[in-house]
């Protein structure tokens, strides 16, 4: 079994407007309860004591959804923690709007193929309208530019497709995003349409961001500008997402062909922490989709 995520486009609603308010003030609350006892007591609080006091009981949603926020929280702590505490920790306690999660207990798949999301006892359910004839282990709905949109997981049969016990190495690449080589041959998979779209992306951003300078914050004009970067940014991101999706999937079709079987790809991780190319450089490297 495989795992596969559907996003789709829901767009606006009261309902989740309220849901996504009520887990940002949850996510307010853990922050601020979580930096309060390291500022006072130098105390490090655990998943599984925040869960105690701040989450059980937590009636506006369900429960696995609370505990989903509480685990994105820790998800954030542990991340700083891992990268040696560099960077901005998890401290903002003002979030206005947080996405919502559902684990497999709380999704139910009618008949009709609409999917019932639990909100909790006493409280209306989500209903949406499910394209696949599958019912989601995981789901969550957030803010995407212009409306809210469902990314769910489901389960897929996975089929073994390799036809030989060929080994290739991979290297990864920020201009050629990937150099194959095996025994007997060896390809590249180029990445200019990539970065050019990264660097159209990045033109699109800067625009954007000098004309919102210039208006008062707050004002009409302002939030129609910070609406288009947002649309915009979110459409570049969906054709960058994309894009990324048809060059890996090219990649194994080039790799089943020649007989493949087992992959073998150098751990990159953290390799952005290490090196300081100056600032265009750093910019191609912080995006680069290792």
């Amino acid at each position: 079994m495989a795992h596969r995520t559907r996003k789709l486009h829901i767009g606006k609603s009261k309902r989740l407007d309220e849901l996504s308010r009520s887990s940002a003030d949850l996510w307010n609350e853990i922050c601020t309860w979580y930096w309060r006892w390291v500022d006072r007591q130098d105390h490090w609080t655990s998943k599984g004591q925040m869960q105690k006091w701040c989450v059980n009981g937590h009636d506006d949603f369900q429960a696995h959804s609370a505990q989903a926020v509480n685990d994105q929280f820790y998800d954030a702590i542990n991340s700083w923690h891992k990268n040696n505490r560099k960077g901005n920790p998890p401290r903002n306690r003002s979030k206005r709007w947080n996405k919502i999660c559902w684990k497999k207990s709380a999704i139910k798949m009618r008949d009709d193929g609409v999917l019932r999301l639990s909100c909790g006892r006493g409280n209306d359910p989500v209903l949406i309208d499910w394209p696949v004839d599958k019912k989601p282990v995981y789901a969550e709905i957030g803010w995407a530019g212009d409306g809210y949109e469902i990314r769910a997981t489901y389960e897929v049969e996975t089929e073994d497709r390799t036809t030989g016990d060929e080994i290739a190495g991979i290297d990864l690449g920020e201009k050629h995003l990937a150099a194959a080589a095996t025994e007997d041959d060896s390809f590249l998979l180029n990445g200019g349409e990539l970065r050019a779209l990264r660097k159209y992306q990045n033109q699109t951003k800067a625009k954007l961001q000098r004309k919102i300078s210039r208006k008062e914050r707050g004002s009409k004009r302002w939030k129609r500008l910070v609406r288009t970067k947002n649309k915009q940014l979110n459409h570049l991101d969906n054709k960058i997402t994309d894009l990324l999706h048809k060059l890996s999937r090219k990649l194994i079709e080039m790799l089943l062909e020649r007989g493949v079987s087992t992959v073998v790809i150098g751990e990159l991780k953290g390799i952005r922490d290490s090196v300081d190319y100056g600032s265009r450089m750093n910019q191609r490297l912080h995006q680069w989709a290792h």
